[in-house]
């Protein structure tokens, strides 16, 4: 296999999303109790949208100024997780070969303990903590990619919404609670975005919002961005658009938010940031922008993982159907621009070169907040054209094919969704049949990567989902269908289970003769997988009849310099070295 390029992954701490006209509030002593030089892996845990990334940002910029080393490894899937251990493995100037090895997490960490400079490590977003566990069962095994950190020279910081100690090792990990801000702080911070614009209203105004808002930083975040932006437009021009604290107050004001005493949860964070994500989407609209709620809507529709907009947002695709028809590319980076300048998205435009594949995020809470309602039209309508644009992603020569090494960058980022969006459309009732079919082709080609990327449990999870969806959408004797448990046997074989493979390969052979025929290229490439499933149980004499056999239909199909074929002449020849016949072989 050619040598893995390094996979599209940034390791830089992210100081670029600090905003340095904005301080941070209310946080002095979460900072203090970092400083504890007795705890060296911390937790920092609470709702989505209280300020964890934000806080992780402030250390890191401190620890900066401080000389230390420091990189910034993203937990929003297990995909990115890996990748971006394994770039911190390369900065530490471990072999890639190391790096490949199921023992990665080992290495890396020997590598850590190694060092001798300060450093800091963030893993950012881990709201699932079994992701971190690698080959143990829980984090508290310290076996997977966070350990303890016995010397004084190694910090390590995590954000969660998971809080609970079970998750974590509770011998090693200290956990903070990231609560929401205090009313004085709130109205600062929401003063802060909105720029203190003199007729937003005096302190009192700005402080009863804020504590409105729950003090949620996120909340704080988008009312501010909204009314900077409406205070700048002319009085003439701002019909029914909110331009003071009061206004914005009225236009949420829903007591049943309201818990006196009480601490906020996650469902009315979500209802909370739904209003202010409401109201920010109706100036934009005001703004003649109206493509800004389905974008957001369309976006939320995928997984929670950086989303490759170059990619996967065709704007031809997404032209010819509602509720995008007629939207032109320019008009297409002007919405994603306008979300961004909202912070309802993140765009990443960092990095150089035509092959920088750049992506768009999504906050959590903004995410949760902007699907549309299970079982609902809209809901439908989204992940149906997100099933699409994933077809026409997969099948892109921008792409490529799964299995080409040069490609992996491009399916690190791709890999997460499909599989996503097909379990999604396998919930709600009545999806077209088109629709499951294109999200399962984009799955199977997903599955396909992380196969040829060596995680073939991974893979047949993967493949067999799409199996479900071929069953039922396509019928059993479909050759798509067929290609699906070829794969699904290929997996079991190389994770060394040999007969239930040889009995799925056997089955699917059966099959394949039936429906395309003995002589089809597919049918003849079962067949040598049974009795590569048979050499790989050491039955040489068994798999070189078989591999014969093979033989001799591909040279009568294919001809005798196919490179199937010969991969086949190679095997016989294996298969008589390993009988003895070492001059015959």
């Amino acid at each position: 296999m050619p040598a893995e390029p390094p996979a599209e992954v940034s390791i830089a701490l992210r100081l670029e999303l600090r905003d340095e006209n904005s301080r941070l509030r209310g946080r002095d002593a979460v900072l203090a109790e970092l400083r504890d030089p007795d705890d060296r892996v911390w937790v920092l845990h609470g709702l989505g949208g209280c300020g964890k990334t934000r806080l992780a940002q402030e250390v890191a910029f401190r620890a900066r100024k401080l000389l230390r080393e420091g990189w910034w490894v993203s937990a929003e899937g297990s995909g990115g997780l890996v990748a971006g251990m394994r770039a911190l493995g390369r900065r530490l100037e471990i072999p890639d070969d190391a790096l490949k090895q199921g023992d990665a997490a080992d290495v890396i960490w020997q590598g850590l303990y190694d060092r001798q400079k300060p450093w800091l490590l963030v893993i950012d977003g881990a709201d699932d903590p079994k992701i971190l566990a690698g080959a143990g069962k829980s984090v508290a095994e310290e076996r997977g990619w966070l350990r303890p950190v016995p010397m004084k020279t190694g910090m390590v910081l995590v954000t969660s919404r998971d809080g609970s100690p079970e998750s974590w090792a509770q011998e090693w990990c200290r956990r903070l609670h990231v609560e929401m801000l205090p009313a004085d702080e709130a109205a600062e911070v929401l003063a802060d975005y909105a720029r203190r614009s003199p007729g937003l209203g005096d302190d009192d105004d700005a402080r009863r919002l804020a504590e409105r808002l729950g003090g949620l930083p996120l909340a704080l975040q988008l009312a501010g961005r909204y009314l900077s932006e409406s205070a700048d437009i002319p009085i003439e021009f701002a019909n029914n658009v909110i331009r003071t604290y009061r206004q914005y107050q009225d236009a949420i004001e829903d007591a049943a938010l309201r818990r006196p005493g009480g601490e906020m949860t996650q469902e009315q964070a979500i209802e909370l940031i739904g209003q202010t994500w409401d109201l920010t989407l109706d100036l934009l609209e005001a703004r003649q922008v109206p493509e800004a709620r389905p974008m957001l809507r369309l976006l939320a529709s995928f997984a929670a993982a950086p989303i490759p907009y170059g990619l996967l947002l065709d704007t031809g695709l997404l032209a010819a159907r509602p509720p995008f028809q007629g939207i032109t590319g320019p008009r297409f980076w002007r919405v994603l621009k306008a979300l961004d300048a909202f912070d309802l998205i993140d765009l990443d435009f960092g990095g150089e070169g035509p092959d920088k594949i750049r992506v768009a995020r999504l906050h959590p809470l903004v995410r949760d907040a902007s699907q549309p309602a299970a079982g609902s039209h809209e809901r439908m309508t989204f992940l149906n054209l997100a099933a699409l644009l994933l077809k026409r992603a997969a099948a892109a020569k921008q792409a490529g094919r799964p299995e080409d090494p040069k490609s992996w960058p491009a399916w690190q980022l791709l890999a997460p969704h499909p599989g996503y969006v097909l379990d999604r459309l396998e919930r709600e009732p009545g999806y077209p049949a088109v629709v499951a079919e294109a999200a399962a082709y984009a799955a199977q080609r997903a599955a396909r990567y992380h196969a040829a990327r060596g995680l073939h449990a991974q893979a047949e999870t993967q493949f067999r989902t799409v199996l479900t969806a071929r069953l039922r959408v396509l019928g059993a004797d479909n050759p798509d269908t067929l290609d699906t448990r070829h794969e699904i046997a290929r997996m079991m074989q190389l994770q060394g289970y040999y007969a239930r493979a040889e009995a799925e390969f056997r089955d699917v052979l059966e099959a394949r003769t039936r429906v395309l025929g003995a002589d089809h290229p597919k049918t003849l490439m079962t067949w040598h997988e049974i009795a590569t499933t048979m050499a790989a149980l050491r039955e040489y004499a068994r798999a070189e009849a078989e591999f014969r056999a093979v033989l001799e239909a591909r040279i009568r199909v294919l001809g005798a310099d196919n490179r199937d074929t010969l991969i086949t002449r190679h095997e016989i020849a294996r298969m008589m070295a390993g009988q003895e016949d070492r001059a015959g072989a």
